[in-house]
């Protein structure tokens, strides 16, 4: 008796052993598809204004400053538009990245577009140290135009008001994948492997 558990024993041991080192092998091969790949972009959501399409423009807006401010339409350069909310914990987490980059990027306007009780976006801008770099918009019907259902949301557009990027940001790699579209010409990873996988595929198809 003694014998047939220590055998079991002895397999359950070398079952267990198998186990982890598959486990490692696939961590260690989801390591290098997540290298060959690169960060992921911003993901894009199925609805509001197409990528390429004119985005809705609003004037007479006002933000934190007083300053009149404008979203979309003709402009002397590029607009980030970045939905937030003032309850939104992703979105305060990202917020140091976005005044670094609104500091860095001379020829950017970026701006927070948010929807809340008054009372919710005093203790917002009282505590997130938002400087002149930044327009920050109560602004609920920009968020409807653009059908923005979820925050952190960031949207590109052109200085001819062309709709050049949007996506979920979760952490400001999606963020700068947004600004890599003015680049690239390539709005979004989706767009970018969509792009690749049809010019292999007429390869093959040529060859």
């Amino acid at each position: 008796m003694t014998t047939i558990l220590a055998v079991i024993v002895a397999v359950l041991v070398i079952v267990d052993v198998a186990l982890i080192l598959l486990v490692l092998g696939l961590a260690r091969e989801i390591g290098r598809i997540q290298v060959r790949l690169g960060p992921l972009g911003a993901r894009v959501m199925d609805s509001g204004p197409e990528i390429g399409d004119k985005a809705p423009a609003f004037d007479g807006l006002v933000d934190q400053y007083d300053r009149e401010v404008s979203v979309a339409g003709i402009r002397p350069r590029p607009q980030l538009l970045m939905f937030t909310g003032p309850k939104c914990s992703t979105c305060k987490a990202l917020l140091p990245g976005v005044k670094a980059l609104a500091k860095a990027e001379k020829n950017l306007d970026v701006v927070l577009v948010s929807d809340g009780t008054p009372e919710e976006h005093a203790e917002f801008l009282a505590s997130a140290g938002v400087g002149t770099e930044i327009s920050y918009l109560d602004a609920r019907e920009v968020g409807i135009a653009y059908q923005v259902g979820t925050t952190p949301y960031g949207v590109l557009v052109d200085d001819d008001g062309t709709l050049v990027a949007k996506g979920l940001c979760n952490n400001m790699s999606h963020v700068e994948s947004l600004l890599n579209a003015l680049e690239t010409a390539t709005p979004t990873v989706q767009h970018l492997y969509s792009g690749l996988s049809a010019a292999r595929s007429t390869e093959r198809a040529a060859g």
